[in-house]
């Protein structure tokens, strides 16, 4: 009868630490919805199947997905939402949290849509939508590009799309009433060219100038000299352009057909903004801007 009893203790005990070392291995994603609500589901997801799904807390909105570990795609949807929120890429490890930001539920208010195509569309592009600086919805786009954010309400919105290797694309988007809109991006290639901060999204170039020898009136002196270094600068923008890729063998100039590039670039570069002015030696220094992408940024100006 001991031995019996001693048995059943025996393996009661061996399954216990099994189950202890099975939980030891996996991992969890943790995060949150605001509000809190009923009915929103948070799925994970691998190579397009479903691994598991839970219910967020309607209490305080938080949510935990034990996983073993991997790389996952989180999806959180909502009844009253008109899109689900989508984390893509969610690294889990081993007995470790991987925690979410949170996720603020967008009220069904609305029949309008923004849409559009991402171009070039290398794998692993996604779109984000962003309302009030706050993120909103992300969708991966679809293998021709597209995306598309519907029933969304009136207002003013910012779409951006990424991809690993390319640079951000952001463009500002208003809704009014319930017309839809349409709105491209595009993604220019990532490599180390000087004068470029892709991290800020800017082009940053600098001219000389030199004071004319044959005038005497000092402002005189001074304006032409910094004509000669905006003409400089200009020149220097243009080189840097010159160099930016829409993929990795592929020069954004190349892929512009006839003259579209000299007047898409030249009509660009009226934009610039001087940051810095100062004298030089014998003349005037200039500094200029442009914005990659934005409101008058290069992606704004480049044909669909």
């Amino acid at each position: 009868m001991k031995s019996i009893s001693f048995r059943i203790i025996l393996s009661a005990f061996c399954l216990l630490i099994v189950t202890f070392c099975h939980s030891k291995k996996e991992g969890s994603v943790e995060g949150s919805v605001v509000p809190p609500a009923a009915g929103v589901h948070v799925t994970a997801s691998q190579s397009g199947k479903t691994v598991l799904t839970v219910d967020a807390n309607e209490q305080d909105g938080k949510y935990a997905i034990p996983l073993a570990p991997g790389t996952y795609d989180i999806s959180v949807t909502a009844p009253s939402s008109p899109f689900p929120m989508n984390f893509t890429g969610v690294s889990v490890s081993a007995g470790k949290t991987a925690t979410l930001p949170p996720v603020e539920i967008a009220q069904r208010s609305g029949a309008a849509s923004i849409s559009g195509t991402v171009s070039p569309n290398p794998a692993g592009t996604t779109v984000t939508l962003l309302a009030e600086g706050k993120e909103r919805a992300k969708v991966a786009a679809a293998t021709d590009g597209k995306y598309e954010f519907t029933e969304l309400p009136e207002g003013n919105y910012t779409v951006s799309a990424s991809s690993p290797g390319y640079a951000d694309d952001q463009a500002e988007v208003r809704i009014a009433g319930e017309h839809s809109s349409a709105q491209n991006l595009k993604l220019l290639y990532v490599t180390p060219i000087d004068g470029i901060d892709w991290t800020k999204g800017v082009i940053r170039a600098k001219g000389r100038g030199r004071y004319p020898a044959n005038i005497m009136n000092r402002t005189a002196m001074y304006e032409l000299a910094k004509r000669a270094a905006l003409s400089d600068a200009e020149r220097n923008l243009l080189r840097i352009v010159e160099q930016i890729k829409v993929d990795p063998n592929h020069e954004l100039k190349s892929s512009m057909p006839g003259d579209t590039f000299t007047t898409t670039v030249r009509g660009f570069l009226k934009g610039f903004k001087i940051v810095d002015e100062h004298e030089i030696e014998g003349g005037v220094e200039v500094e200029l801007e442009l914005p990659l992408n934005g409101s008058g940024g290069l992606t704004r100006f480049l044909p669909d």
